[in-house]
């Protein structure tokens, strides 16, 4: 089907119909579920700052609560009294100043479970005291890197997680801790390099970060001024397909990633049921499309294809139908329709058969003048030409031949007597050229046939006349008859010249337009070109039916073969 053929259809229509409705549907659920989708972000983003800003300012309360417990300590007088007085804390004599101050350090650090250890270093001896070892001396302590940044601080607090290359100079810092340091006298009115340190374990730390970890897949990082302090699950690697929201206060910031399949499931499911929806929708609308379409042109085929078997000339077709809609009323409307050309056509045909079968029979009566002005001739010729007894038989047997032919009014007559008359032609023809020998072989089943009167003889005379001869060497006859499948076949064959090819050609073309509905072949006149083969043909299958057949051809002879088929059952001519 061509495409603006498509374009115009009816079953193109109706599916544009049917998916322009769906369209507005289709648009709204995209656009709510885009929506939906976007507020859900929105809230789950909402909810995890929210849940960030928590732990965050749970790690800002802690950091705040060790800098004002370092802050107690370092403006405690007794404790920096003591410091201040002794050149070296771990002198015997201060030995009961030093368990006091361990006491009073344990008591103040026990009330925060994240502080694993406070201690005190005497800078100026390397001495110190810590609640976990007690009595502890560090050489060299002034060396360190991150007591040289305490006692830059002046009095403020000074945060220090070691990194690995930190780790590898420092003979003191440990992994998985964080040092908070400041000057033992906070306003450091006497210059004492003397420093508390407060140590955080970071694992204790975890419990920010655990109950943030919903999923096996979230990653949760906690970082002091951009250094990473810990994360809940290393094994997670980042990437491009992983949601990240991150929290910051200026010192501490927390960030959480998690791949955004597992976060948005539950909206993806959602995006991936309306597509669903919208592709089912669409197939169940091409599907109803589809259905209506063929309830429509069901019935349309059927009454087209009755119009067509009607317009070919078959004019008993008829709808039959039990339907009760619009196209019910249209297919009885063509069936009345049908009934009422049927009988203006038969009706019409009965008057056109009447006034063929006048005709006919005027042109059957025309056969025997014909054929008697050409056998007077024929006597004249012989008579005048030999003088001799074949006037007499040739006299006799042109007798015997009207005689046969205006006999009792009947149309047809048996095979045997059909080759009996034709013999009566053949004689006379016989005794005027000399030229030919007969040859008969004529099937005994074939003989009690009926066949119409006259049909064979225009045949039996075209061989003669324009085949024998014309001939120079005369030729002979032969005429066969046979009973085959429920046909009979006549063969009429002669030796003589022939004829051209083109012309036969001409001939079978001109006989070919000839059927049980061609009466006007009839009309034409007598010395119309091929009129006794029009004829012939005209007359058999009016009375035969369709199914009668005549062909010419050559022969192997050189001559020309004529081969009647003829039904045994007559069909009359529709």
């Amino acid at each position: 089907m061509k495409l603006s053929n498509v374009w115009h259809s009816i079953q193109f229509k109706l599916t544009v119909s049917f998916l322009v409705i769906l369209l507005p549907l289709v648009v709204v659920s995209v656009i709510a579920n885009v929506y939906s989708q976007r507020m859900m972000y929105d809230q789950i983003t909402e909810r995890t700052r929210g849940a960030l800003l928590t732990a965050l300012e749970y790690v800002d309360q802690l950091t705040k609560n060790i800098e004002q417990q370092s802050l107690l300590i370092s403006s405690n007088p007794e404790i920096v009294n003591v410091w201040m007085e002794a050149d070296d804390p771990l002198n015997l004599q201060y030995l009961y100043d030093m368990r006091m101050i361990q006491q009073q350090l344990s008591a103040l650090i026990s009330v925060n479970p994240a502080v694993r250890e406070a201690f005190i270093v005497h800078g100026q001896s390397g001495s110190g005291i810590s609640t976990l070892q007690g009595g502890v001396k560090w050489k060299e302590i002034g060396e360190e890197q991150w007591f040289q940044d305490a006692l830059e601080a002046n009095g403020g607090l000074s945060v220090y997680m070691p990194d690995a290359a930190q780790l590898n100079e420092s003979r003191y810092l440990e992994e998985g801790y964080i040092y908070y340091a400041r000057l033992l006298d906070v306003f450091n009115s006497n210059s004492q390099d003397n420093v508390l340190v407060i140590v955080i374990d970071k694992h204790a730390l975890n419990t920010v970060v655990q109950h943030l970890q919903t999923s096996e897949h979230i990653k949760t990082s906690l970082l002091y001024l951009d250094q990473l302090v810990l994360t809940s699950n290393s094994t997670v690697q980042s990437s491009n397909n992983m949601f990240s929201i991150e929290e910051s206060n200026g010192i501490w910031s927390i960030q959480m990633e998690q791949p955004q399949s597992e976060l948005f499931k539950q909206p993806y499911y959602l995006e991936l049921m309306t597509y669903l929806i919208i592709m089912i929708s669409i197939l169940l609308a091409l599907c109803l499309a589809w259905l209506v379409y063929s309830e429509i042109s069901k019935p349309m085929r059927k009454l087209f294809g009755a119009i067509k078997l009607f317009s070919g000339g078959h004019l008993l077709a008829n709808i039959k139908h039990g339907r009760k809609d619009e196209f019910g009323l249209l297919m009885d409307a063509f069936n009345r329709m049908a009934e009422s050309q049927r009988k203006l056509i038969e009706d019409d045909y009965e008057k056109e058969l009447k006034l063929a079968r006048s005709e006919f029979s005027l042109l059957q009566s025309q056969i025997n003048p014909h054929f008697l002005y050409n056998t007077l001739d024929s006597i004249y010729s012989v008579a005048d030409k030999h003088q001799i007894k074949e006037i007499g038989e040739m006299v006799l047997n042109l007798a015997q031949f009207f005689r046969f032919s205006l006999g009792k009014g009947k149309e047809t007559f048996t095979l045997e007597e059909t080759i009996q008359h034709l013999m009566y032609y053949i004689r006379v023809q016989q005794i005027r050229t000399d030229q030919f020998t007969v040859e008969m072989d004529i099937a005994e089943d074939t003989k009690p046939i009926p066949v119409l009167k006259l049909l064979l003889q225009p045949i039996v005379e075209n061989a003669i006349v324009h085949g024998i001869c014309k001939s120079s060497y005369g030729g002979d006859l032969y005429i066969r008859a046979r009973l085959i499948d429920g046909f009979l076949r006549i063969t009429i064959e002669d030796t003589g010249c022939g004829i051209a090819e083109n012309e036969l050609t001409e001939i079978k073309q001109e006989l070919q337009k000839i059927n049980a509905h061609s009466y006007r072949y009839i009309q034409e006149k007598e010395f119309s070109k091929y009129f006794g083969l029009k004829n012939v043909v005209s007359r058999m299958k009016m009375y035969y039916g369709n199914q009668a057949e005549m062909t010419i051809d050559h022969n192997a002879m050189g001559g020309t073969r004529v081969t009647v088929t003829l039904p045994i059952e007559r069909d009359e001519p529709a």
